[in-house]
């Protein structure tokens, strides 16, 4: 830690931070808007030309290359059904410790915390906010590593329009309209996306086997949104959206769409917002619907065996906070109410002598929690200090499972007996410009996670044969980071954002083996994680560039019921992350080249197994023509690296690779606006 520390300051002193610093807009760090030249911490924005100039199948991949310290494991692109982006050292494999937001709403399931990142699109987002480190004194569970604010694109009247076509046979379709009526503004919108896909198993294993066949994808999504300007009195938001995914799992026997996973989302959003000078506030209703079915066909010995799987995952809540000056300070209050539901049946069908039967799976979790916030400036702005407290209050009930297959296969048949969890999540920030050349912050926070509904209360068998062991047991983690860093300006067009960090966990949350085929999510007794970035940026003209570095080491340290985890690595938490990505714009064209690199990761709570560390090199070129038409061509994973995650080292020394990657990929896409 010292020495990550000493290496940062021989870059301390620097030039003044430039105006476009200064002056961007942000929400996340309070909530409200306020100059990011007032936040006494670090947050990464990430524009739509960003998004939009760099290569990524789906917004998760380009988050892994645009924002330091930033995780993804999704080695297949937009064939995976799961997906995680993780910050600060904390395991990639579980998205609920990353709070995810949709214009504020959030995004992640209470149900497993997930977030289905397939329904995001890249085209409708203006900018993305990244608030790294603890968020929970201001937005409670699934902030313990920070929060992912996606802040759509507002309507402007007229049309849009893209199509795109690419490996795979794969086709996407987008349009869009709006319009604009005194004060009113309605948008509508829909895509389309489908792929023939790839076979992901190994050519020896599709020798082996004649039901192994190509992982497709198929979505749908429609939106509306309708903004009523209410002048003084602020704004009225409206807005509804309906996704549908299907993704094949690479398997086929019977059935014609074979072994597959789907995902039909509703969600709607009302909200209020203004600011009048001396008041600013926002309030916003939310619902979230998410329909996951799943067809699972094998064979179970000579017989052929079916499992239909259907699940209901509902999130409904509200959300409000003001804020105003008061003594000096600008004090922000608030309060926020999470009702999540998770409802689920397994139909087994009969195999040989062995008679049909269902699964069934049950819970609910109340969240309310009031937070207050207050922020003040010294020496004409040169000290700003924040302090920040929430209370979360969470109730798990209406808990059931029953599975009469097989009484070990989790916990007792029946009802699950009602759990109360609360905790107070304090935050401290401070931050100095020791001059116009460069600022420090400084901070602490501690970041609280409920457990997800279906650790709770579900029996899974996961993939490669791991049964997953439901555990009514669980108990709420509680994560502590400090951390320190600068925001700097070395020379011209030349940003710097140096960073440190150190977070203890306690009762952490862990995917740990139970047996030679069972798993279990337990709580560990304490987890260590510490850590470094240094995101640069550089802007000359037609010329951008910009790169980050990442290192964290994350180790278990603590564990009375398992003592053979201590000293062990988390899993998916790669030591180091790098990336890189230079832009040239000339009179003919845009050009991007960009670089990833992820290294080993363990995939195995004893670090037995591991994956190899690997590199990704895509590009893009885009030519724009008269009336908005744009042209795109985007070459991705161009040395073809197929192997990415799925190639499995074990300490034996024996490989394996029960997934490939899709590999190289190219794609030309037309987009016009008018």
């Amino acid at each position: 830690m010292k020495r990550l520390l000493c290496a940062c300051l021989p870059l301390f002193w620097a030039a003044p931070l430039s105006a476009a610093d200064v002056n961007i807009t942000v929400v996340t760090p309070s909530r409200l808007a306020r100059s990011i030249a007032d936040v006494p911490g670090d947050v990464q924005v990430v524009t739509a030309r960003e998004l939009r100039e760099n290569p990524g199948d789906t917004l998760n991949d380009k988050l892994a290359r645009l924002v330091p310290g930033a995780v993804s494991n999704r080695a297949a692109g937009i064939y995976s059904y799961t997906s995680a982006v993780s910050l600060r050292g904390l395991p990639a494999s579980d998205q609920g410790r990353t709070l995810v937001l949709l214009d504020g709403v959030p995004v992640n399931t209470g149900a497993t915390g997930s977030v289905d990142w397939n329904r995001l699109a890249a085209e409708d987002i203006e900018r993305i906010e990244v608030f790294q480190g603890p968020v929970s004194s201001l937005y409670g569970p699934d902030g313990a590593a920070g929060v992912i604010d996606i802040i759509t694109k507002k309507a402007a009247p007229g049309y849009n329009a893209g199509l795109a076509y690419g490996t795979y046979n794969t086709l996407g379709a987008r349009a869009g309209a709006s319009a604009k009526a005194k004060n009113l503004t309605f948008s509508a919108g829909g895509s389309y996306l489908s792929s023939d896909g790839y076979n992901t198993a190994p050519a020896a294993y599709r020798k082996a086997t004649q039901y192994n066949s190509d992982s497709y994808v198929r979505e749908k999504n429609i939106s509306v949104k309708a903004s009523l300007d209410l002048k003084e009195a602020g704004t009225l938001d409206a807005q509804y959206s309906r996704d549908e995914g299907l993704y094949g799992e690479g398997t086929r026997i019977l059935t014609a769409e074979g072994a597959h996973r789907g995902f039909d989302t509703d969600a709607a959003r009302l909200s209020w917002r203004g600011d009048d000078g001396s008041l600013a506030w926002q309030t916003q209703a939310y619902y979230q619907l998410e329909d996951y079915t799943r067809l699972n066909e094998f064979y179970s010995g000579p017989d052929y065996a079916r499992v239909d799987t259907a699940v209901t995952r509902q999130d409904t809540g509200w959300q409000a906070a003001f804020s105003k000056p008061l003594a000096g300070l600008t004090a922000t209050f608030g309060a926020d109410f999470k009702d999540g539901l998770a409802d689920g049946t397994d139909h087994n069908r009969a195999v040989g002598t062995k008679p049909a039967y269902d699964d069934r799976d049950r819970a609910r979790v109340t969240q309310l929690a009031p937070y207050a916030q207050a922020d003040t400036k010294f020496f004409s702005g040169r000290l700003k200090l924040l302090a920040g407290l929430r209370y979360d209050n969470a109730v798990y009930s209406d808990g059931y499972f029953y599975n009469p297959s097989n009484p070990s296969y989790g916990p007792a048949n029946g009802d699950q007996r009602d759990r109360y969890w609360d905790q107070f999540s304090p935050k401290l920030a401070a931050s100095w410009r020791y001059s116009d050349s460069v600022e420090q912050y400084v901070s602490w926070g501690r970041g609280f996670r409920a457990p997800s509904l279906e650790d709770m209360c579900l029996t899974l068998l996961k993939k490669n044969g791991i049964l997953t062991i439901a555990n009514p047991g669980l108990k709420p983690e509680t994560v502590d980071t400090a951390e320190t860093g600068f925001r700097l300006e070395p020379a011209g067009g030349l940003y710097a954002n140096p960073a440190v960090y150190y977070t203890a966990g306690r009762d952490f949350i862990y995917n740990t083996r139970i047996g030679p085929s069972e798993a279990q999510m337990k709580n560990v007794g304490k987890v260590e994680i510490y850590g470094a970035e240094l995101p640069v940026k550089y802007y000359n003209g037609p010329f951008s560039f910009s790169a980050s570095y990442a290192l964290s080491r994350s180790e278990v340290t603590d564990d009375p019921g398992n003592r053979t985890l201590e000293g062990k690595t988390l899993t998916y938490a790669p030591r180091q992350t790098a990336s890189a990505s230079a832009g040239l714009k000339t009179a003919f064209a845009e050009f991007t080249l960009s670089w990833l690199y992820k290294s080993r990761q363990y995939t195995q709570d004893d670090n037995s197994e591991w994956t190899r560390e690997s590199h990704v090199v895509s590009a893009t070129a885009s030519r724009a023509f008269a009336r908005g038409l744009k042209a795109r061509l985007t070459l991705d994973n161009i040395f073809d690296n197929r192997r990415l995650d799925g190639y499995v080292i074990t300490s034996a020394g024996s490989k394996t690779v029960p997934d490939l990657a899709p590999g190289r990929t190219v794609t030309v896409s037309v987009e016009a606006e008018f």
